[in-house]
């Protein structure tokens, strides 16, 4: 089976228009019909029933774009380990620079003294961002909170306390012991749901444990965005204890304190060995003891 011709005809499967395919194939409309019909007389299977201005699907067509989009999946990971044990090993890790950046930070620099024939690459991403690139063979790590997805395997790096962030004129920055009745009814600054499902859930749990009614002032993006918000006075906002958001914003403890964040490193499960992954958690092991 030709392979540059299987790639061509899964962009015609997509795209259900031969012109479209072409375009994005970066080819002739008439050198992609030419294309399909050898791929057809190859394998002997009739994979498109065609109209007068359209074409549909065979069933075995069906089959040879559900199974043919597993195959050349397969074939870019097997080239890609290929590139990278000839070329160098290459690790690629994405990470959630509110959680991560420390731990990463300190594990890099001894692991690059140790392994210096070993690129490491490195994504600042959400949550949903990680998952779907480690599931999608994009990374070979994250560093985040644990999520429910089967096909990974996580390994536990360290617990953080949630704390309040509060502005330094904030009228709960002096206070000694903050309670959850001083959260009640508060405007409260939360992570994205969308980009940090983990922390959403955290929160959202213990503020019904404690019957909390708080009102979210605002959602955002990451630390970065969130310290704006601290620092405008819009409210305050639950982080990891770790949390790196200046001199302006005071961090307090809290008292029944939240069931703690768990950082971990996340691969996906029943890959070939990878002993430059396995020294990366090594060293990010050595990094939070």
């Amino acid at each position: 089976m030709n392979l540059e011709h299987l790639r061509n005809f899964i962009e015609v499967a997509k795209e259900m228009n031969i012109s479209t395919a072409a375009r994005k194939r970066r080819l002739t409309q008439p050198a992609l019909s030419r294309q399909m019909a050898v791929f057809e007389n190859d394998t002997g299977w009739s994979l498109f029933e065609r109209g007068p201005k359209s074409i549909k699907l065979t069933r075995d067509g069906e089959v040879v774009f559900r199974l043919g989009q597993e195959m050349l999946g397969q074939v870019d990971r097997i080239e890609m380990q290929m590139r990278r044990e000839i070329e160098g090993e290459e690790i690629r890790i994405a990470y959630a620079p509110s959680l991560a950046a420390e731990i990463l930070q300190k594990a890099i620099s001894r692991y690059s003294q140790l392994y210096p024939q070993v690129r490491v690459t490195l994504a600042d991403c959400s949550s949903e961002e990680m998952v779907r690139g480690l599931r999608h063979d994009e990374y070979d790590l994250i560093l985040g909170v644990v999520s429910a997805e089967e096909e990974f395997e996580w390994t536990t790096l360290r617990q953080d306390q949630f704390v309040l962030a509060v502005p330094l004129d904030h009228r709960l920055a002096k206070k000694r012991k903050i309670t959850p009745s001083d959260l009640d009814q508060q405007k409260l600054l939360l992570l994205s749901r969308t980009d940090y499902p983990g922390y959403w859930t955290e929160v959202s749990a213990y503020f019904q444990q404690q019957g909390i009614n708080a009102k979210v002032a605002g959602e955002f993006d990451g630390l970065s965005s969130l310290k704006l918000g601290l620092e405008a006075g819009l409210g305050m906002a639950l982080v990891a204890s770790r949390s790196q958001l200046g001199n302006k914003i005071k961090l307090k403890k809290i008292d029944p304190a939240p069931a703690p964040i768990c950082i971990a490193a996340g691969r996906r499960k029943q890959r070939g060995p990878e002993p430059w992954v396995d020294a990366f958690l090594a060293e990010l092991h050595s990094a939070v003891r």
